[in-house]
C-alpha cells in the first residue's frame, strides 16, 4: 500500500524491520532508524523482513 499527501514526514521506527519505499528510493529500516522526506512522493512499506513492525508517524503541514 502506498501513500501520497502534501507536508513533510517524519518516521521513527521503533520495532521491526522493513523496506520502505518513498519515491525512486527503497530503504531498508530498522527499530531506531528514522526517514524525513516529502510526502508528496509515493511512499510506504514495501515489504517486511522482520516483525512486529510499529513505528511513529508525524506529518507536518504549513498554514497559509
Amino acid at each position: 500500500m502506498t501513500f501520497q499527501h502534501p507536508g513533510l514526514k517524519f518516521l521513527y521506527f521503533l520495532s521491526g524491520e522493513v523496506s520502505y519505499r518513498y519515491g525512486a528510493k527503497s530503504v531498508a529500516v530498522r527499530a531506531g532508524d528514522s526517514l524525513l522526506f516529502g510526502a508528496t512522493a509515493l511512499h510506504g512499506i514495501e515489504a517486511i523482513q522482520s516483525g512486529p513492525v510499529s513505528y511513529l508517524s508525524v506529518v507536518f503541514t504549513l498554514r497559509e
